[in-house]
């Protein structure tokens, strides 16, 4: 099943020069999706300032978790880890695409 939804930049929906909103298909829908689970389910905002290795280790578990659930993320794909203050979500679409999340 194709994934689309509308495209939203800086918490807004985008709109073409005549005003229509603008679409986002396939691995940049489910990027998109991946990126709005993480911030509505508070992930991020639980890992500021969190500096106990085993606790962020935990928590990049808890998320990869949350993406193998997406039926369009090939399971055992999913992997997440902390650079400096960006979260890095990384897995392989059922479609065999590769996506990169960065929070």
């Amino acid at each position: 099943m194709p994934s689309i939804d509308l495209l939203i930049q800086d918490d807004d929906i985008v709109l073409s020069s005549i005003g229509e909103p603008l679409l986002v298909e396939g691995v940049n829908c489910v990027a998109q999706d991946l990126r709005h689970m993480i911030r509505e389910k508070a992930y991020a905002w639980k890992m500021i300032g969190e500096r106990n290795k085993t606790t962020i280790a935990a928590r990049c578990t808890e998320i990869e978790l949350e993406m193998e659930n997406d039926e369009r993320i090939y399971p055992g794909t999913a992997s997440v880890s902390l650079s400096g203050e960006k979260l890095i979500c990384e897995a392989q679409t059922i479609t065999g695409e590769r996506l990169t999340v960065t929070v």
